[in-house]
């Protein structure tokens, strides 16, 4: 471990991942951007080490930049300053893992190019690689931090430069596995908060009651909206153009044709 001070702090940061973060502080300044994704199970401590990293590369970052909602993280990128970090944590689980995997993917593909035009600093925390969008995980990302336990023991990590982190996620895919190939390096980290540590609890806590809400009337509106789109293809002495069905549902031209495709064949949606 290395001490270091940073933002009128002083504290300890493993050798190999200072000279990581030393180096891409030195990338970003010739217009490039730097996307880390860091992944792990629940409470294996990944948004501490995300915080850890932001709070090196970036020692302005406080609670406002650390987000967990889509439109908190949009907001702090088009309020972040060049060279600042955020850091979108999605270390825990709403209603549902597919939901919440849509909402990193849709949200980060649809503001990369202001990450890109401010040479921002983002870490995306989420419960696995895997289930990242690969244009994020393979193309866009530039590595990945793989946080673990050892016995039980929190503030174990792994990471993966671009090159690595392809061939991991090409060869583990399939059985969700980090076997092959091995990591650039091992590393050590401690219990780090980068603003107040109660703020942050509270509002990740506040956030997660939100997404429970928000993902309840999603799944609520979609029951609604798959009965009433049965009903509607049942009336069959009232003719009613396809174009005026999808503006009754309020769906996507997309979205209608697949349902019709599926009522038509009687298979489940």
């Amino acid at each position: 471990m290395v001490i270091v001070k940073r933002g009128g702090r002083e504290f300890a940061i493993d050798g190999y991942v200072k000279k990581v973060l030393d180096r891409c502080k030195s990338i970003v300044k010739f217009d490039w951007d730097m996307v880390f994704i860091i992944d792990g199970i629940e409470g294996c401590g990944k948004s501490c080490m995300a915080q850890l990293l932001g709070y090196y590369v970036d020692p302005t970052l406080n609670n406002s930049r650390i987000v967990f909602t889509a439109e908190k993280f949009k907001q702090a990128i088009l309020n972040a300053e060049k060279y600042q970090a955020v850091i979108f944590d999605e270390s825990y689980q709403g209603l549902s893992s597919r939901g919440a995997m849509s909402f990193v993917n849709k949200n980060l593909i649809s503001m990369m190019a202001e990450i890109r035009q401010k040479n921002l600093f983002i870490f995306v925390v989420m419960p696995c690689v895997f289930d990242l969008d690969r244009y994020i995980s393979l193309h866009r990302s530039r590595g990945l931090w793989h946080c673990y336990t050892n016995k039980f023991q929190r503030g174990y990590v792994k990471f993966y430069n671009i090159d690595l982190k392809k061939k991991l996620i090409m060869n583990g895919k399939k059985y969700y596995s980090y076997a092959f190939p091995k990591p650039n390096f091992k590393a050590r980290f401690s219990k780090f908060y980068a603003d107040n540590e109660i703020e942050y609890k509270k509002n990740k806590s506040g956030s997660l009651e939100d997404r429970e809400d928000s993902e309840e009337l999603q799944l609520n509106k979609r029951k609604n909206q798959v009965e009433l789109f049965k009903r509607l293809q049942g009336l069959e002495d009232i003719d009613l153009k396809h174009d005026l069905k999808m503006k009754i549902l309020d769906l996507k031209r997309s979205t209608y044709y697949i349902w019709l495709r599926k009522f038509n064949l009687n298979e489940e949606f």
